[in-house]
C-alpha cells in the first residue's frame, strides 16, 4: 500500500533550490552576516562608554540580527518579516539622514577631524586659529575643502548603507519566498 501510494506521488516531487543573490547563497550568507553583526553590536557596547542612547542602539541592533539569525536558521518567515520591517525603517531613516547629516557634519570643525582623518594637529590648528588677512582667504578655502571633503564621505556612506540594506531587503524577501513555496503551497507535496 505505502509502495503504490509513493509510486503515485513520486511525479509530484518538486526540486526546490536554495534561493541565491548572484552567486551568493543567501541562507547561509544571512546567518554568518547576522552573527557578525550580533558581534559587533555587543562588542560595541562593551567598549563604548555606557549612555542610554548606546544602549538602546545595541539592543535593537542585537535582537535584529538575531531575529534574522533564527529566522534563517529555523526557516522561520515570522522573525524573518520583522527583519525585513526593520530594514525597511532603517533605509527610511538612512534616506532621511542623507538629507541632513552632510550639512551637519561640515558645519562642526571636530566632525571634520573625525571624518576626514587627513588633516593633523598642526594643519587644522593653523585652520581654526589666528592668522594674519592676508592668509584668511587661504585658511577659508582649506576650511571649505575639509568640509567638503568631510560631507562628500558622509553621503558616500549613507548611499553605501542604503544599497547594503536594500540588498539585505532583498535576500530577505527572496527567502522568505522560499519558505512560502515550501510550506504554504506545497503542503502535501514530497519536496526533494
Amino acid at each position: 500500500m505505502f509502495r503504490m501510494e509513493r509510486i503515485r506521488y513520486a511525479w509530484l516531487s518538486i526540486q526546490l533550490d536554495s534561493p541565491k543573490l548572484g552567486c551568493i547563497p543567501i541562507r547561509p550568507f544571512l546567518i554568518f552576516g547576522s552573527s557578525l553583526g550580533t558581534f559587533i553590536t555587543l562588542s560595541y557596547l562593551v567598549t563604548e562608554p555606557l549612555t542610554i542612547r548606546n544602549v538602546i542602539l545595541c539592543a535593537l541592533g542585537a535582537s535584529f540580527n538575531v531575529c534574522l539569525v533564527y529566522g534563517a536558521l529555523k526557516y522561520n518567515d515570522k522573525a524573518l518579516k520583522y527583519g525585513q520591517m526593520f530594514v525597511i525603517f532603517l533605509m527610511i531613516i538612512s534616506t532621511a539622514l542623507l538629507c541632513f547629516m552632510p550639512v551637519s557634519v561640515t558645519a562642526s570643525d571636530d566632525q571634520i577631524k573625525k571624518l576626514t582623518g587627513i588633516f593633523d594637529e598642526r594643519t587644522l590648528l593653523e585652520i581654526n586659529g589666528n592668522v594674519p588677512e592676508q592668509d584668511s582667504k587661504k585658511a577659508a578655502g582649506r576650511k571649505f575643502l575639509a568640509g567638503f571633503v568631510a560631507g562628500e564621505m558622509v553621503v558616500l556612506f549613507l548611499i553605501v548603507y542604503i544599497l547594503s540594506s536594500y540588498m539585505e531587503y532583498v535576500m530577505i524577501k527572496r527567502l522568505r519566498k522560499f519558505i512560502a513555496a515550501r510550506k504554504g503551497r506545497y503542503e502535501n507535496v514530497m519536496l526533494a
